[in-house]
């Protein structure tokens, strides 16, 4: 039974490939000594693949029933989320309009490529701008394309509000509907939504599924403002649908300490673990999210066989394209 039928969901739209399929990592747990699966969110459609078309398939059909025209949006210069939303957007025949934080790449790689191959129209902003004045840029924009005749849509940084935190409170159940309970379920932790919804997709499960530990591996920020993030986007979900629900802090777990360099920053140690799991597996897992939370956890049961338990679900959210714009840093590994 998915989480949708149970209690009352929006209409979302059927963009995102699912179900996803889950796959055992036979190397990797052979080597930990665990049953270590893989969530394949990497296979939710090529041109949007990852974890934001679950995110999208509620957002941009809620942009539709009111009228949209242009969908805006935010993030790095590589945002997965908005090279999702500018394939999309190109498919729906909606403007897409993205901010950018950092400057202008001197070549167009991977995800900044293909925004602009979808035709998404791109700012590229000042840390300032970014973080400061972003609620005036929005307000411009808006502004013009009304004069315009047109209607816009504002979607937030990774997709992560409490309506598109339903995509991952339905991609819980799926999960559910595919294998037996995990003990833990691991997710990169970046702007806090994916996490979020999978924590509100336990708590509105039955069974022995309800007991899963969902564990987000920090990426992005430290582990107070993580928690924080999670926390302010799940209590907006509950609210989105005036679920029946309470959680308690306990059920927001955060893995820290895998940071590394920083965001989207690859140390050499990194990046040689992607080529073991590429080449042991056949898994791309990517720099900036996946690759560091999936090292994340490798370290973490290496040093303790039973930290996420016996049974242990890694969710792949994708991010593939971000292998492509690493030029110097791999011709440092493959020698």
């Amino acid at each position: 039974m998915s989480v949708s039928s149970k209690v009352a969901f929006p209409e979302k739209g059927n963009w995102a490939k699912l179900p996803t399929p889950i796959e055992k990592l036979d190397r990797l747990s052979k080597e930990l000594g665990i049953e270590l699966f893989l969530k394949r969110d990497d296979q939710t459609g090529f041109e949007w693949s990852g974890n934001k078309i679950r995110k999208l398939d509620y957002l941009a059909k809620d942009a539709l029933a009111k009228g949209a025209t242009c969908l805006i949006t935010c993030g790095g210069v590589q945002s997965n989320h908005c090279r999702a939303t500018a394939a999309l957007a190109a498919k729906l025949g909606l403007r897409c309009v993205l901010f950018l934080r950092g400057d202008a790449p001197a070549k167009a790689l991977s995800n900044n490529l293909l925004d602009r191959l979808f035709g998404a129209e791109i700012f590229y902003l000042t840390n300032e701008q970014y973080y400061e004045g972003m609620g005036d840029l929005r307000q411009l924009m808006d502004a013009q394309i009304r004069g315009q005749g047109g209607k816009t849509y504002f979607i937030p940084e990774g997709g992560s509000n409490g309506l598109g935190a339903l995509g991952y409170a339905d991609a819980f159940a799926e999960i559910s509907s595919q294998a037996e309970p995990f003990d833990s379920i691991l997710v990169a932790h970046g702007s806090g939504g994916t996490q979020a919804g999978l924590v509100l997709g336990k708590l509105l499960a039955e069974g022995k599924a309800a007991d899963t530990r969902i564990v987000g591996v920090n990426v992005c920020y430290d582990k107070k403002e993580s928690f924080e993030l999670v926390k302010k986007v799940l209590w907006a979900a509950i609210q989105e649908r005036n679920f029946p629900l309470s959680f308690a802090s306990s059920d927001i777990e955060i893995l820290d300490e895998f940071l590394g360099a920083g965001y989207a920053k690859s140390s050499k140690a990194e990046l040689d673990f992607l080529l073991k799991v590429a080449r042991e597996e056949a898994v791309l897992l990517d720099p900036v999210y996946t690759g560091k939370a999936f090292y994340g956890m490798y370290k973490t049961i290496k040093a303790d066989p039973h930290a996420f338990g016996e049974r242990v679900l890694f969710l792949h959210t994708g991010g593939g394209f971000g292998l492509f714009k690493l030029e110097e840093e791999w011709a440092q590994v493959l020698q």
